[in-house]
């Protein structure tokens, strides 16, 4: 049998660049968008459709009174998702 090395190292990139999982505009409702002049660091729960959420430090850069659109670094550049508004809390970033 040949080498699984290449197929391993492939599986781990493609799902290194699985998206989040993200509400759909349907989902925001009527309240529009109030979109952050300056971010606001959050722990946000992110969904994948891969694996188990997962609570992120990032920032929310908008929301309504039912989601936030919430960013965060990661080892590949910045990530961004919308969740639900209870899927996010404050966070102070003098402690993580």
């Amino acid at each position: 049998m040949g080498s699984t090395k290449v197929s391993d190292e492939m599986m781990q990139l493609v799902l290194a660049n699985v998206a989040p999982c993200t509400l759909p505009a349907d989902a925001y409702g009527a309240d529009p968008m109030r979109w952050a002049a300056t971010r606001v660091p959050v722990w946000a729960w992110v969904t994948w459709p891969h694996r188990a959420a997962e609570r992120v430090a990032g920032w929310a850069t908008g929301w309504n009174d039912r989601v936030v659109a919430v960013a965060w670094e990661t080892d590949r550049g910045e990530r961004n998702t919308v969740v639900w508004r209870s899927a996010v809390t404050r966070r102070d970033p003098a402690m993580g």
